[in-house]
């Protein structure tokens, strides 16, 4: 298995609710869902089920009416709490072959300890193969230790950009929150959502809608007064700007943000920023997808603060403060005792950038390997749910 930190290091990427339907799981195949059917060929199934065996998890389906969402999960065994993670932005896969082995689905290492007491969940995201080769990535990317199902024009499947959404993300979580509870495996009174940058506000959703069957939430490096707001923090934290420079690109901000929240169509933001095909689609623009309005619309409005103060279970704030684009999250705090609230923890790391580096220099100054240390807040994490 490849070093989750290698890859983290150098390209970590890493609302109303859908009605339930009756779900059970199944093995089947429907060409109409969101998320991509596995048709494998033989050999590569049992590259997948390598990969499983290797990485200890198991894969579950669960069909609904309208699509089947598939999640994977450690191997079950005695009944114990459960953490369900959300990932970051991007369309990344959960597991994918690469040369050094199989890019795996978390961004911490699961040990025998943690194996001993929590069952981890990571679902697929809507549109994206739950297995990926080298042979469905950007090779270009590959090289650059970006792992991300993309053509050769970095674009991500389009089922995966057209369900990049709050309703239809963290509707998923919420069926298979509800799915786990009936296992014999998991601790039902104790299944915590775990989100990380856009999977923050996924799982603050979630942890609002569906608090019946959360124990509690642990936000982890996403601007919960939006990303906009992240934005203008790093330009106002940017000391080689000069005022004019800083001025000209707030004022862009202000404008995109309000564009957006209108529902200003996206032809006409593209006139009124300039975008056309070529830059959407330009290979050194590995963010394009996130300028899509749909994504934006559903995951910046409301903003997550929203969300967190009205969240009754526990919640867990994490935050790197080395990273300008959560530096708001510091009046986290303030808001809930503003709101009279008492189910706030805080976890704040200073030096911590977005995935929990650690610039480290040398006697003379010089910039040395970065510390990794997403291991030791996923054990903060976990002493914290202990603790609850």
């Amino acid at each position: 298995m490849i070093p989750c930190k290698r890859f983290i290091k150098r390209g970590y990427v890493i609302v109303a609710a859908l009605l339930f339907f009756s779900i059970r799981l199944q093995a089947q195949n429907n060409d109409n869902d969101s998320h991509t059917a596995i048709l494998f060929s033989d050999e590569l199934k049992k590259e997948y089920e390598s990969a499983l065996k290797t990485l200890k998890l198991k894969e579950y389906s669960i069909i609904t009416k309208t699509d089947t969402i598939r999640f994977l999960a450690t191997l079950p065994g005695k009944k114990k709490k459960t953490i369900v993670f959300v990932a970051g932005s991007g369309p990344v896969p959960l597991i994918t072959k690469v040369p050094e082995g199989y890019y795996p689905p978390f961004p911490f290492s699961l040990d025998s300890t943690t194996l001993a007491g929590f069952n981890l969940v990571i679902v697929s995201k809507p549109g994206l193969k739950v297995f990926c080769t080298p042979a469905d990535l950007s090779i270009d990317l590959l090289k650059q230790g970006q792992v991300m199902e993309l053509d050769s024009w970095n674009r991500p499947p389009q089922k995966y950009t057209m369900n990049n959404k709050l309703s239809k993300i963290g509707g998923d979580h919420i069926d298979v929150v509800k799915y786990l509870k009936g296992q014999p495996w998991v601790d039902k009174d104790n299944i915590y959502i775990y989100g990380h940058s856009q999977g923050a506000h996924v799982a603050a959703y979630v942890a609002w809608k569906d608090s019946a069957d959360i124990k509690g939430l642990i936000y982890s490096q996403s601007n919960a007064y939006s990303v906009y707001a992240g934005y203008l923090s790093a330009i106002l934290y940017d000391t080689k700007l000069t005022a004019g420079e800083a001025d000209k690109k707030m004022d862009s901000i202000y404008r995109q943000q309000g564009a957006i929240i209108n529902g200003i169509p996206d032809k006409e933001m593209d006139e009124l920023y300039g975008w056309n095909e070529a830059d959407l689609y330009d290979k050194k623009n590995n963010d394009f997808f996130d300028i899509y309005t749909t994504r934006w619309r559903s995951l910046e409005f409301p903003a997550a603060i929203d969300y967190l103060l009205n969240v009754t279970k526990p919640v867990l704030l994490v935050n790197g403060m080395a990273s300008t684009g959560e530096y708001d999250n510091k009046n986290v705090p303030i808001d809930f005792i503003q709101h009279h609230k008492h189910n706030l923890s805080v976890l704040f790391y200073p030096g911590y950038d977005h995935n929990f580096f650690k610039s480290v220099f040398d006697a003379n100054g010089k910039p040395q390997e970065p510390e990794f240390h997403w291991g030791d807040v996923f054990n903060d994490v976990k002493k914290w749910i202990t603790k609850q």
